[in-house]
């Protein structure tokens, strides 16, 4: 049954275009618009060597007084070599400096026929990190297919699939309603990571951006896209509930509205201030959120990061369970 729910949302030409194609659309075309802006990290170097790094995410800087002044600096890495030392400042949880390190070190060994480099220090101080445009927008396209993914699925299976008669063949079948919640719900998990990975991948390739989680973060990630998932799936159970026949086409347009108002794709400050309370029952920014505090963004507290995963996945398996049960139930 997981598998027959799997395929499904592959082999059905509008969940495929809906849960996949469409947020790929999304990201080329805004990913076009930003797309000059470099979603590289950037790195700040002072020497007391005559060394020149030609590349656009380099900058070179002055010496800076104290460890504040280097906070109030506007990038990810600062490196400092003084006297055959370096020191490396990490500003940023994303930043990946390895290379660059290397890099800086070969450069300033090499200057002027100095002496080696005696010790490389490095210092975590990881203040909160400052999204680039393109990875806001990134990050907004997997909100919005994980909002597809969950939406869709909630209107096919409660109101499409009913109609269609597929609940009297479960009765037949005599099905577990927990199998069943379980497998659907497992379906769309999987789809929703399939999804985002896709857009990982693309955003990598095409705009050079690294939103690739650390390995001790994908626990976390893949409980964010359930969390996600869930919710969006209630937001359709609850239209299937209510309209039925109609919920289709309120499915359509409440995902057009959730996209414009949540702020995903741009920051809710352009959104008229006689609007922006809209912002505030819109899923999906809530997503971008979770999204943001697991690449490293002060977007909310711990608490709040958790109260909102366990909420969303609560509340997206209670109404799943309690649609199932009352489907599955034989009309009198």
């Amino acid at each position: 049954m997981f598998y027959s729910f799997l395929v499904m949302n592959f082999r059905s030409k509008f969940l495929l275009v809906m849960n996949l194609i469409l947020p790929i659309i999304f990201m080329l075309m805004f990913g076009a618009v930003f797309g000059k802006q470099s979603g590289a990290y950037k790195v700040a170097y002072y020497s007391d060597r005559d060394i020149n790094i030609e590349s656009g995410n380099w900058v070179k800087i002055d010496k800076p007084s104290d460890v504040e002044s280097i906070k109030a600096l506007k990038f990810d890495i600062v490196i400092l070599a003084e006297k055959g030392k370096i020191d490396v400042y990490y500003l940023s949880s994303m930043a990946q400096s390895e290379r660059d390190v290397l890099l800086f070190r070969t450069k300033y060994s090499s200057a002027q026929n100095q002496s080696s480099v005696i010790e490389i220090k490095a210092h975590n101080l990881e203040l909160e990190r400052q999204l680039s445009d393109l990875e806001y927008i990134m990050i907004g396209v997997i909100a919005v297919s994980l909002l597809s993914v969950g939406l869709n699925a909630g209107v096919s299976i409660f109101s499409k699939y009913v109609r269609y008669g597929l609940f009297k063949r479960f009765m037949v079948t005599k099905v577990k309603p927990a199998h069943l919640l379980f497998s659907s719900v497992g379906a769309q998990l999987i789809t929703g990571i399939i999804s985002s990975f896709i857009i990982l991948i693309l955003s990598r390739l095409v705009f050079g951006v690294n939103l690739f989680v650390k390995l001790h973060d994908i626990p976390l990630y893949i409980a964010v896209v359930f969390a996600s998932v869930m919710i969006n799936l209630s937001i359709g159970v609850l239209l299937s509930l209510f309209f039925k026949k109609a919920a289709e086409s309120i499915s359509s347009l409440i995902y057009t509205i959730f996209i414009f108002f949540s702020g995903v794709y741009f920051p809710i400050t352009i959104i008229p201030k006689s609007l922006r309370i809209i912002s505030y029952f819109t899923p999906p920014r809530y997503v971008h959120m979770m999204f943001q505090k697991l690449y490293g963004v002060n977007s909310m507290d711990n608490v709040l990061f958790f109260v909102l995963i366990i909420g969303f996945s609560f509340f997206g398996l209670l109404l799943g369970s309690y649609a199932i049960k009352k489907f599955l139930k034989p009309t009198a």
